[in-house]
């Protein structure tokens, strides 16, 4: 018992590191740990090693909101994140945003393993039911967000977004222009990221004094629509958190970016831990950390399920303190910096982080998609349309 303790604090500053790291993602993490494995298994129990993973996981979906929305590096499954963090960051609200997803996250496993023994009834059902509807789901959701612009102008503007970040999209996800690991660091930093950025330095943006005080409304609507939709994201081949986190958008289009935050703090969380559920529930790995899960315990039975579900709620409280200490020390930081110098040097990491992973080609991905994610600020329309990078190659995998 001691060892799995010892190992979940190894996950947790793991998970940490990962998610404070732009580029750093659990399964460069996951890969390294298999590799060690025949050295590990000389020291640890399988599930040590096991309860080391599903750790890190779990702490990495609430960490890296921190510089997605901080410095507008964003990862897959924290990219929807940056905009409405963004802008309640140059409202002097960055702790409450960052602190919004931490409700989403941590609102997510309460409700998932509450759930739980419903969602072993329901969700295999679904997750047949699910797969025929999705790609028409994606389709409407994209029509409706070029139908929102309003005017004909911008709806045309829109559409050239989607379809210019689409096509990126497929070049880059099934072009092997780069390994698949690596992939769409460059595109999503562009899109979101350095993007933003530019935006901000022609703008000479200045961050305004940073605030500790949040908004104490409730949020439990938020949370379960989180819940419910990483859990299908964790069940469903070719769907991930920002493709269920840009449903939820839309479905929460009328309602503040606060809940959206909260919201997408769930997807992301409830996406992490039904990707490995779903080894029990489906009998099939969703993601890198379930695939190193089923490599180490060979049979995945009922009470490694149950003790997986242990190892998360040992884990969230801890992934919540750290996150918020975090949250509180960055913005406090981030409020006595120069923000233009700041993001310079930013953009100056950014770039030379992702020559060093992906070289060239990845400053070519990165740059495309800079330039996309510009003309979307430029003609004035959402950059959420940049997300058809993702939604457009999912769409083209399930037809």
């Amino acid at each position: 018992m001691m060892e799995v303790l010892l190992l979940i604090l190894a996950g947790v500053l793991l998970g940490t590191f990962t998610g404070m790291v732009p580029g750093i993602h659990v399964n460069t993490v996951v890969i390294v740990i298999l590799s060690l494995l025949p050295v590990l298994m000389q020291h640890f129990s399988p599930f040590g090693v096991v309860a080391l993973i599903v750790a890190m996981s779990v702490v990495h979906t609430f960490v890296d909101y921190i510089p997605s929305i901080l410095i507008g590096a964003p990862m897959e499954d924290s990219v929807l994140a940056t905009l409405p963090g963004h802008k309640m960051l140059m409202e002097g609200r960055g702790y409450e945003a960052i602190r919004l997803t931490v409700i989403g996250g941590f609102g997510a496993i309460i409700v998932s393993c509450i759930t739980l023994p419903a969602g072993m009834v329901i969700l295999p059902i679904l997750y047949g039911a699910a797969k025929t509807v999705m790609p028409y789901l994606l389709i409407s959701v994209l029509a409706y967000m070029v139908y929102t612009e309003g005017t004909k102008e911008k709806m045309f503007y829109s559409l050239a977004i989607m379809g210019f970040s689409g096509v990126l999209g497929v070049l880059v996800l099934g072009g092997n222009i780069l390994p698949p690991k690596y992939s769409l660091f460059p595109t999503l930093t562009g899109l979101f990221g350095i993007s933003t950025l530019l935006a901000s330095l022609r703008q000479e943006t200045i961050v305004p004094p940073q605030t500790l005080d949040f908004d104490e409304s409730n949020y439990k609507s938020s949370i379960v629509a989180g819940s419910v939709a990483g859990a299908l994201t964790g069940l469903l081949p070719g769907v991930g958190s920002s493709q269920s986190a840009l449903i939820v958008q839309n479905a929460f289009k009328d309602k503040s970016e606060r809940e959206f935050l909260v919201a997408i703090g769930g997807v992301n969380t409830s996406d992490a831990i039904y990707s490995i559920f779903a080894l029990y529930l489906i009998s099939n790995p969703r993601s890198g950390a379930s695939i190193a899960v089923e490599k180490i315990l060979k049979e995945f039975t009922i009470h490694d399920f149950l003790a997986i579900v242990a190892v998360v709620l040992i884990t969230a409280p801890l992934a919540t303190g750290i996150t918020l200490k975090l949250a509180r020390v960055s913005v406090n930081r981030l409020a006595s910096l120069d923000y233009p110098k700041f993001s310079k040097y930013v953009l100056y990491f950014l770039f030379t982080f992702i020559l060093v992973m992906t070289g060239p080609r990845g400053i070519l991905i990165a740059a495309t998609a800079t330039a996309i994610g510009l003309a979307a600020a430029i003609t004035g329309v959402k950059r959420s349309h940049c997300m058809a990078v993702l939604v457009v190659p999912t769409i083209l995998y399930f037809l």
